[in-house]
């Protein structure tokens, strides 16, 4: 749960409601939170999505690492962090007025924004879509009273949206398998580096070729790519990266990747390979 550097001013307020922060869907959306407006106890990440093709803002590892969890599931279709609950104080059923008054920030009478971590589209192999809602729980995110009813209206929000909602505590969060996605995140798109659809395809191959062969370790096998290229060092290293990341290759991303390991732990895909929404959490 987020705390605010500054005072919760209906000037504020507007401000955030006139630049679009909480509206729009993939390309379009502003999160209502970003690095810049708040206080963070936690490390801050900016990281270019591949589904929504826009920078990402998050304010701990946890809620990084999960992002790149969703990033990875070919289920999740969009990606929406700190969705605010804008229409939260017109469902008079879910608060009473104490929660209301508690609700309100104490010096300017402003009404607080809930927000969710993520808001999540995925679709299924019908074509249809369906949204779920999650909070990322920090350890002391239940040393206090206040945050614990916090996290009970923003339940009772989504269930009353019919969306499914949870909490997501670090010990859900497969860390391995985000920081394995981590690594090799910034090399699905190779025209940000600079090569051409043909150059992609030719490279891919040789490197596929050379895998497939399973003699000696993958770093062998990058380090025989550069050679072919002439000694020019890493682009064998960020075409193994771009082949993971567009999953033409596999391997297990439950564990540490270590290119000294044998070319025959890698499998190469000749359609696509799927990761499912289970694959998220745990």
């Amino acid at each position: 749960m987020s705390k605010f550097n500054y005072d919760a001013s209906d000037a504020k307020l507007q401000r955030f409601i006139k630049e679009g922060r909480g509206q729009g869907r993939e390309a379009e959306y502003q999160p209502w939170l970003n690095v810049h407006s708040i206080a963070s106890r936690g490390r801050v990440s900016r990281v270019s999505g591949w589904k929504t093709g826009r920078v990402h803002h998050f304010l701990s590892d946890n809620e990084t690492r999960y992002f790149y969890l969703c990033e990875w599931s070919d289920a999740v279709i969009d990606i929406r962090e700190h969705y605010p609950l804008m229409d939260l104080y017109e469902m008079t059923d879910i608060l009473d007025d104490d929660l209301t008054k508690k609700l309100m920030d104490r010096k300017t009478g402003t009404p607080h924004i809930l927000t969710s971590t993520f808001l999540l589209t995925m679709k299924n192999e019908q074509g249809q879509e369906r949204h779920f809602a999650r909070n990322i729980k920090e350890a002391r995110d239940f040393e206090k009273n206040s945050v614990i009813e916090r996290y009970e209206v923003i339940r009772r929000y989504w269930h009353k949206k019919g969306i499914p909602w949870g909490l997501v505590s670090s010990s859900e969060i497969n860390a391995a398998r985000a920081k394995n996605i981590e690594w090799l995140h910034a090399a699905r798109r190779l025209s940000d580096w600079g090569y051409s659809e043909q150059q992609i395809a030719g490279e891919s191959q040789s490197l596929m070729e050379l895998l497939n062969g399973g003699k000696g370790t993958i770093k062998n096998a990058i380090e025989r790519f550069d050679s072919q290229l002439s000694g020019e060092q890493g682009k064998g290293l960020l075409m193994l990266k771009h082949l993971l990341a567009t999953k033409q290759i596999k391997i297990d991303m439950d564990k540490p990747i270590d290119l000294n390991h044998s070319a025959k732990s890698i499998e190469i895909v000749d359609n696509k390979g799927s990761d499912t929404v289970a694959k998220i959490s745990g």
